[in-house]
């Protein structure tokens, strides 16, 4: 499993909680997953960085997600949840599940990420605009697929008959 930095591994946890302190993000499941042997000082450090950028703000002890930083910080927490995803053992219940999308040209910086985001599931391009994939979806991708930013280009499709599947089984070794 890859290690997120501290600062994105703080975004994630912000994304999820909205809001911590210090001892919390460090507390964290994350922080211990993705962040192992790193110290408070290189905690401080990403903090003041994310501060710097405007990603989050201080409350008194706490430190809360700033609008600025909703993007990344959603982004940090589908990283580390499809890091947590990919070591899951899956066991194919006999649907598929598609993702159908056309997200216009002005939103490419989103259709790229969501492209990225499935193959890291493992997804697999079924055509241009089209992917497929035979197991249970993480529930992060739905936060994806439903987002703000690109909901009414979206669909998500769960079937249990594709004609002709017998190569998509052995893409995804179900042979």
């Amino acid at each position: 499993m890859k290690n997120l930095s501290v600062a994105r591994t703080i975004l994630a946890i912000l994304w999820m909680h909205k809001g911590g302190t210090i001892k919390f993000f460090q507390r964290h499941p994350y922080y211990g997953i993705f962040c192992r042997n790193k110290n408070k000082k290189t905690c401080l450090s990403s903090l003041s960085r994310l501060k710097k950028s405007g990603f989050i703000s201080p409350k008194g002890r706490s430190f809360l997600l700033a609008p600025e930083g909703k993007g990344d910080a959603l982004a940090a927490f589908i990283s580390a949840e499809t890091e947590l995803y990919r070591e899951k053992i899956k066991k194919w219940d006999g649907k598929w599940r598609m993702v159908f999308f056309d997200i216009p040209e002005h939103k490419r910086r989103h259709r790229d990420y969501l492209r990225k985001a499935l193959k890291l599931i493992g997804f697999k391009e079924f055509q241009r605009s089209i992917w497929i994939y035979p197991y249970h979806a993480p529930v992060f991708l739905k936060d994806l697929l439903f987002g703000e930013d690109i909901s009414g280009h979206v669909r998500f499709v769960t079937t249990e008959h594709i004609d002709n599947d017998q190569d998509l089984k052995n893409i995804f070794g179900l042979v």
